[in-house]
């Protein structure tokens, strides 16, 4: 990834679209560079320096059964996808070179010019439907996918990235009036840098599940404007991460009309060298009355070698809101540890009791119960063959 210009005149000739649009977005990536720290939205994710380092090793993955959702299935390796029958896509037609020009973000010029596939997904109003995403392998892949849910419409979206290779996937989303997202990525391997874009209409639902424990880079960010009233997003994230992981949530949340909603957590469980990112920006504009926007970041230190850094941010220029932001940043509580030991419990299952309760706090806001089962057996399972593994110790 970090000779991008040999890589796009090897793969050129094999991507769809305007090849010279591509150059035209690669030439403006170039030209800005790989983000570094003199980028304040990228102060504690140096990626030139972070991408230079060598490719840990992947945490072990864990599988997880999403049968009981009955989901359509689309599966990428390598940039390639391969569908289920009934996924029901539309043609890829590479949307997001339209406005390379505009853009300011490398990440996302890197993608415009680079990406190979995506999913297109136009969900009918009144529709309803789940999907499953999963990216493997250990090439490079450049990923673009479209979603876009008609009034009414209701979606669970599953993006399970087990790649163990370098991604960049950008995702862009429009939610129409009283459709419903819920949208979960699980990241358990590689490096990875997503981008997302989510637009609400009025009494649109959007909520997000973070659930990030690979070993290696995950920086994870979202841009969401709620555009009209009765707009809500549930913005939630929990971060296991071990010996060196560097993992990092970025959200910019845009309420640009008034009696709009958002509530933003993080829980990171760190061990080991890893570090926890949490930056949050809520922006509420002038006029946008009667909003409500909270955030709260916490971070459990497992061992004395994690670092976590916590920069939650409130910009608001209307004067009828109720905004409020916090940090909780601290060790396992010794009483309640305490606590399980005298209940019989030896030492490390008291450890990963408490990390679990911890971290399962982000399934409160999700309120599809095969979903929240799914994701729940996930995180315990990944907890106890993590901390099996000595890795959390």
């Amino acid at each position: 990834m970090l000779d991008a210009a040999s890589y796009f005149e090897q793969v050129k000739q094999a991507l769809p679209g305007d090849v010279e649009a591509r150059a035209q977005a690669l030439h403006k990536a170039e030209a800005l560079g790989l983000p570094t720290r003199r980028l304040e939205h990228w102060h504690y994710t140096d990626l030139a320096r972070l991408l230079k380092k060598p490719t840990q090793e992947n945490a072990a993955l864990v599988a997880t059964d999403f049968s009981a959702l009955n989901p359509s299935e689309v599966r990428f390796e390598g940039g390639v996808m391969q569908a289920s029958d009934d996924a029901g896509l539309a043609d890829w037609p590479a949307l997001s070179l339209t406005g390379a020009e505009d853009a300011s973000d490398a990440m996302v010029l890197y993608n415009q010019a680079l990406a190979q596939a995506g999913v297109v997904l136009e969900l009918p109003e009144g529709g309803q439907k789940t999907l499953l995403v999963t990216t493997q392998g250990s090439a490079p892949q450049h990923l673009s996918h479209h979603t876009s849910l008609a009034r009414g419409a209701e979606l669970i979206l599953i993006d399970d990235n087990m790649a163990s290779g370098y991604s960049n996937v950008a995702w862009d989303i429009e939610l129409a009036e009283d459709s419903k997202l819920t949208f979960v990525h699980l990241q358990q391997a590689g490096r990875q840098v997503a981008t997302s874009t989510v637009r609400l209409a009025e009494n649109a639902t959007l909520t997000r599940l973070n659930l990030l424990s690979g070993q290696d880079i995950a920086r994870h960010a979202g841009t969401i404007a709620l555009q009209a009233a009765g707009a809500r997003a549930e913005l939630h994230s929990a971060i296991l991460g071990t010996d060196a992981a560097h993992n990092d949530v970025t959200y910019v949340i845009d309420h640009q009309a008034a009696d709009t909603q958002s509530n933003t957590t993080s829980y990171h469980a760190l061990a080991g060298q890893a570090r926890g990112v949490f930056q949050g920006k809520v922006i509420v504009q002038r006029d946008a009355q009667r909003v409500d926007a909270q955030m709260q970041a916490r971070a459990m230190m497992l061992s004395d070698g994690p670092e976590m850094d916590a920069k939650p941010e409130l910009e608001i220029y209307a004067d009828d809101v109720q905004c409020a932001h916090g940090t909780a940043i601290g060790e396992i509580d010794a009483d309640a540890l305490f606590f399980l030991r005298t209940r019989g419990l030896d030492e490390a299952t008291a450890r990963q009791f408490l990390i679990t309760g911890f971290i399962e706090q982000v399934l409160d806001a999700c309120d599809h119960e095969p979903l929240v089962a799914s994701l729940r057996a996930h995180i315990e399972t990944k907890i106890a063959t993590v901390l099996g593994q000595g890795s959390a110790s």
